[in-house]
């Protein structure tokens, strides 16, 4: 039993802050203002100036995809010009075992001073030996050597996208191009990757994450990885996983056992703002003959949508334009038609640009938005960027509080790699939006993006998001109280420890124990 004193942020529906909280064989027995009697004279711990406050939860990320980058392999993001990609880059090969592949990520043409990409001729200046796949800051476009373009099959070379003589992958030919490029990941790789990766979540306080799986391993070998090693963590030190396929084959998913089904790449509607194929209603302002990009035909993404409802799945689909959220609302709209669900809790994943007719129908349908505000402070697509090539538009990208008015649900992720999966960054980014201040966020309900909203999301708030009497003590400790600071002060904010059940996260697991304890919990949920 532990009996905590201080300032405590249960992040119920009223907003409830209290005084003391009362944990007992990993379950919340008693959160109020004065300690029943029972409790009196056990010994306390006294919170001082720290909080106490659900564990956190990251509703969004490539969970192999950054394992991998984070543990495995490197990202390049911190470079500020060519000749700095290319010193990581041999910093990170020269001297070690040859691998069979490298996987890198985070390169970005707004970020280093030449203001390009890096072409094919300058990465095989750094690594001339060993397939190498650089992916873009936004996980939507790549640049490859020419060992790597030795590896793609003349199929990819035809998609639309394929540029041999700079070795950029755009539009269809990244897809198919990191597909190829997954194969080539060592088994172990990936395996050690997510393993190690846990520990990394936990330091910023994550007690449960979406993994969106399915990117061309061989026999979606990271969905079942990342399945067996999800059970082995939940029973080890209690991370909760919960994963979505990546697949429109909901054959796939029912197979498995498996409640949602959707994320991003073969269930996503569009691209993104970095390749400019993100399918927008009105044409790019800088590029009058270019509305991006919508990757399936409507009937294939509502019939889609059909199958994966009438088999009681969540749906997750991926969507950044306008264009591409309108075809998203569209077909969930015809599914729920088709088969009514009262609480589906279908996603949206991004809804970066929304028209308010789509706003009102996805608060009508009761769909769920998941969003990551880290986009909207980071280096590697900057504002001035997004200007340029939307215009005016900029100003109505990710209205946080207006869809939150509106009713809707809206959780936070990080779409890692693609920004950290650190909840504090996007907390501070959702309470200072830099594209129109008048959408950012209380505080209280930013930190509700991030605990409640995700746990709402895969049906897990009956048991964790918040700290009420009967649900799991999954909690953080953080240093300062959040909702005393100012808004531009949210950086500041430190994880000192996460809980789970009531009790520190356990670092560290071997293979002989997460075999051992993955076979043992594989009717767990994931």
């Amino acid at each position: 039993m532990q009996i905590y004193q201080g300032k405590i942020i249960t992040m119920d529906a009223g907003g409830t802050v209290c005084r003391y909280l009362v944990e007992d064989q990993g379950r919340i027995v008693f959160t109020g203002d004065s300690l029943p009697g029972m409790y009196v004279g056990l010994p306390v711990n006294e919170l001082g100036d720290r909080v106490l406050l659900p564990s956190f939860g990251d509703g969004h990320m490539h969970f192999s995809n950054w394992a991998l980058i984070a543990v495995s392999y490197f990202d390049v993001r911190e470079a500020e010009d060519i000749p700095g990609i290319q010193a990581i880059i041999r910093s990170n090969i020269e001297g070690q075992p040859k691998k069979k592949a490298v996987i890198a990520f985070g390169v970005s043409r707004h970020s280093v001073k030449e203001q390009r990409l890096i072409r094919r001729d300058e990465l095989d200046a750094a690594c001339p030996d060993i397939p190498l796949i650089l992916v873009c800051y936004d996980g939507h476009s790549a640049v490859f050597n020419s060992r790597m373009m030795e590896k793609f099959p003349n199929h990819v070379k035809k998609l639309r996208g394929f540029d041999e003589a700079n070795g950029h992958l755009f539009f269809e030919a990244y897809l198919a191009g990191t597909d190829c490029a997954a194969a080539l990941v060592p088994p172990l790789d990936l395996v050690s990757s997510i393993m190690k990766s846990y520990d990394l979540l936990a330091e910023k306080g994550i007690g449960l994450i979406h993994a969106t799986e399915g990117i061309g391993f061989p026999k979606d070998l990271d969905v079942s990885m990342v399945s067996l090693i999800a059970r082995a963590a939940a029973r080890k030190n209690r991370i909760q996983t919960r994963l979505f396929f990546q697949t429109m084959d909901v054959t796939k998913a029912v197979k498995r056992g498996l409640p949602r089904i959707g994320g991003c790449f073969e269930t996503a509607l569009d691209g993104c703002f970095g390749a400019c194929d993100a399918a927008l209603h009105q044409p790019y302002s800088h590029d009058p003959a270019n509305s991006g990009i919508l990757f399936q035909d409507e009937e294939k993404v509502v019939e889609f949508a059909k199958q994966a409802n009438r088999q009681g799945l969540q749906i997750a689909m991926h969507a950044i334009g306008d264009a591409a959220v309108s075809r998203g609302v569209r077909a969930i709209e015809a599914a729920l038609a088709d088969f009514p669900r009262n609480d589906h809790r279908h996603t949206l994943i991004h809804a970066c640009l929304i028209t308010d007719e789509d706003m009102d129908k996805i608060a009508n349908l009761g769909i769920g938005i998941t969003l990551q505000p880290a986009f909207l402070i980071s280096p590697l697509e900057p504002v001035s960027y997004l200007e340029s090539i939307l215009g005016d538009r900029v100003k109505r990208s990710s209205p946080l509080k207006t869809m939150i008015e509106r009713g809707i649900h809206v959780s936070g992720g990080s779409d890692a790699p693609v920004t950290a999966p650190d909840p504090i960054h996007g907390i501070y980014a959702a309470c200072n939006h830099p594209f129109d201040s008048a959408e950012s966020v209380s505080i209280l309900d930013a930190l509700r993006m991030f605990t409640s909203e995700v746990a709402r999301t895969t049906f897990d708030d009956t048991e964790r998001g918040t700290l009420e009497t009967g649900k799991r003590a999954d909690m953080v400790i953080l240093n300062r109280d959040p909702l005393s600071m100012k808004p531009e002060n949210l950086l500041e904010l430190k994880v000192e420890s996460l809980l789970l059940a009531g009790q520190p996260y356990k670092s560290g697991m071997n293979l002989t124990g997460m075999l051992w304890n993955g076979l043992k919990g594989r009717k767990d949920r994931i």
